[in-house]
């Protein structure tokens, strides 16, 4: 089994549990492991050891083989985020091994590795949004899996136009806009005052952020909706955030929101998205439970 191995950095007093988890892969009679070249550098001068040893590299969604089984995200959901891009169009399963804080897309535990690595484990297929805008960078990868978001650069709000299927919304003035998906609701949407979502809901969500207006509400729509948001401010430009890849979008601008065909596999992990909300959000927790 052809296995990716994927991650940033990693926090120091997180090191020990990540060295058994390169060594269990590396082990493992079934892996066969090809690693991110700048984590394999980055491990290198952390670790002072090549635990991964003589292994395969890759930089870029082309340098990934097509026989890929696993894609192993290792770190926090900013992390798994970023693996998203690398897996491109191959739909390789992604799993997320969690050395960050919270992680609702980082829900593997170290332990399951042996398991995983012997092909037992199951898929869920999360949609992903895409934009169309004159003013995106050329290569920039136009597609999110938590969100879009527009939001001021300097200290003015924005003045937003928002259209849903070519009907417009009432304009307001805020600091900026998200388009999330249900993924995505308990990530920038949920701290913006959003719905949560469950994942397998075919929705989107448009919520402003921080309106200067007391009746402003987020606001639910089809999945299958296009939504267009234009912006003016007194400012050169906004940022476009795409999860945690952004541009500058200049004044005047126009932004296309859709669903995308294009879809990404995680691997389902934990017991639920109930339990990890209770878990890591303590969803209901009450004193008064606990007598």
């Amino acid at each position: 089994m052809i296995t990716a191995v994927f991650g940033r950095t990693i926090d120091r007093a997180n090191l020990p549990e990540l060295i058994d988890v390169l060594r269990m892969i590396k082990s493992s009679p079934s892996a066969k492991p090809i690693v991110y070249a700048p984590f394999y550098q980055y491990l290198k001068e952390v670790l002072q050891e090549d635990i991964l040893g003589n292994c395969a590299l890759f930089e870029a969604p082309s340098e990934l083989p097509k026989e890929t089984a696993l894609f192993f995200s290792l770190g926090g959901d900013g992390t798994f985020l970023s693996s998203v891009p690398l897996v491109g169009d191959k739909n390789i399963p992604i799993v997320g091994i969690n050395f960050g804080r919270l992680g609702f897309l980082t829900t593997a535990a170290s332990g399951s590795i042996a398991s995983l690595l012997e092909g037992n484990f199951t898929t869920e297929s999360r949609n992903l949004l895409t934009m169309e805008s004159s003013a995106m960078p050329e290569g920039f990868y136009p597609y999110a899996l938590n969100e879009f978001s527009i939001q001021r650069e300097g200290p003015a709000v924005l003045e937003l136009d928002i259209k849903v299927d070519g009907v417009a919304i009432p304009p307001y003035m805020a600091d900026g806009v998200l388009v999330a998906t249900a993924t995505g609701s308990t990530a920038y949407s949920m701290s913006a005052g959003g719905p949560i979502v469950m994942p397998g809901c075919k929705v989107l969500i448009i919520v402003p952020v921080a309106p200067h207006n007391l009746n402003i509400r987020p606001l639910v729509v089809a999945a299958s909706s296009t939504i267009e948001v234009s912006f003016t401010t007194r400012y050169n430009h906004a940022t476009l955030s795409a999860d945690n890849r952004s541009f500058f979008l200049p004044n005047g601008a126009t932004v296309k929101i859709t669903s995308s065909e294009r879809q990404v596999s995680i691997v389902k992990s934990g017991s639920g998205f109930i339990d990890a909300l209770s878990r890591k959000l303590y969803w209901g927790a009450d004193w008064r439970n606990s007598k």
